[in-house]
């Protein structure tokens, strides 16, 4: 009999020891979830609180670099040759912002300086408006001609499209 209760001891006390374990793992699963739940409470107040800091900017209205009588005219898209080689074309779509005119005066104005676009297009080549630098060029000249043609009424010349074939 003094073998049976010794195994019944061993049995017991293995018994006990298992349910130590169990029980230290579970406290640390319990930690740990309060840990999780503590960590995301604090995550979601945190991103909530950017939230609503950035709900309270308001956006600056853009201020425009022109009056507010100035509008924008589109110029009839030009398609001409260029100074040389002969077979070279350039085709560009440009607009012009003006002051506040009357349409025939607008139709007249945009009428002129599509005119002198073209006349001075024919003269370039195009090495002179190839790269960042060749088109700054050219849209300087083509501003200073818009507003020497029309007296000051226009105040830059917007180049929307430029093709060189």
């Amino acid at each position: 009999m003094p073998q049976l209760s010794r195994t019944q001891d061993t049995a017991e006390r293995e018994k006990g020891i298992s349910m130590q374990w169990m029980a230290a793992l579970f406290l640390i699963t319990a930690v740990s979830a309060g840990a999780g739940v503590l960590s995301s409470l604090h995550l979601v107040s945190t991103v909530q609180r950017i939230a609503d800091s950035q709900k309270e900017v308001q956006e600056r209205p853009v201020a425009s670099a022109f009056s507010a009588s100035a509008r924008l005219r589109k110029i009839s898209p030009v398609v001409t040759n260029l100074a040389a080689p002969a077979g070279a074309w350039i085709r560009m779509e440009a607009s012009v912002v003006t002051d506040q005119l009357n349409e025939e005066e607008a139709n007249v104005l945009v009428a002129q300086v599509g005119e002198d676009i073209v006349s001075y297009l024919r003269t370039v080549s195009p090495a002179q408006i190839e790269g960042a630098r060749g088109l700054q060029y050219l849209r300087e000249d083509l501003n200073e001609r818009a507003a020497v043609r029309s007296r000051g009424k226009v105040h830059e010349l917007i180049i929307e499209t430029l093709v060189v074939q």
